[in-house]
């Protein structure tokens, strides 16, 4: 393998860390807060998309009918990623992301703060060729199935599976309530039903997020470590040979 290939990858690395500094010196959004035109139902969104408290208050009877409160649930949804869309593209700092962003591509293709070739193990450690590539193979077969696989949808119920919320990492997709079960119960019952269900619902996409970070740090990982192989390769080729 050449210097220059090698280099080429470290400064493709290098460009990718640059560009995800960028984004996260951005602020995140806020909590987004949104209700019906009766004022009857609330629900507010958090930063990361999904919905962390519905409210429906007392009298929701005289306004909405029961067949229709999942569905007024939804539309309030939306109105309340929408708000917090709007918040957040106001404080979007254009000028301050374009400004890192062109700076990185000037450091990928000036080479600037990259390690030398034989620091190359700061991105990780040498492994077994023969290892690694079985390694990323089943990796790449992995990601290859994620992608062809139905988008990821969990439901969380309450006690009675009366309410249920489904949610996705886009946000809210669905919220079901037996039109029955909510005439004969007040507004509080409802209320405890739709946190239960949400907190299950959100509680359930938590441990998913959290699988997909553990395999997107395993990928990381074996990026780093193919870097440092092929770079411990480049030192075995540079090497003298012994007379």
């Amino acid at each position: 393998m050449s210097d220059d290939l090698l280099a080429r990858l470290q400064r493709i690395q290098g460009h990718a860390l640059n560009l995800q500094a960028a984004m996260q010196s951005q602020p995140r959004p806020n909590e987004g807060r949104g209700t019906d035109p009766t004022g009857c139902i609330t629900v507010v969104v958090g930063p990361d998309g999904l919905p962390s408290d519905i409210e429906v208050r007392a009298g929701w009877q005289r306004h909405v009918a029961a067949e229709e409160l999942g569905s007024v649930v939804l539309l309030v949804f939306e109105e309340a990623t929408a708000q917090a869309t709007r918040a957040w593209s106001e404080s979007f700092d254009l000028d301050a992301w374009r400004f890192r962003a062109e700076a990185a591509r000037a450091g990928e293709q000036e080479g600037a703060g990259l390690p030398p070739l034989d620091q190359t193990q700061a991105f990780g450690s040498p492994r077994d060729p023969l290892t690694l590539t079985e390694e990323a193979l089943k990796a790449l077969k992995a990601t290859r199935d994620q992608a062809a696989a139905a988008p990821v949808m969990l439901t969380g119920w309450d006690g009675e599976r009366t309410v249920s919320i489904t949610v996705a990492p886009g946000g809210l997709q669905g919220c079901t309530i037996n039109p029955r079960w909510a005439t004969r119960n007040g507004a509080s019952a409802l209320n405890a039903a739709l946190r239960e269900a949400l907190r299950e619902a959100r509680a359930a996409m938590e441990e998913h997020a959290a699988r997909r970070r553990a395999e997107a740090q395993g990928l990381d990982d074996l990026a780093r470590e193919a870097l440092a192989t092929l770079a411990r390769f480049q030192d075995l080729n540079n090497s003298p040979e012994e007379g």
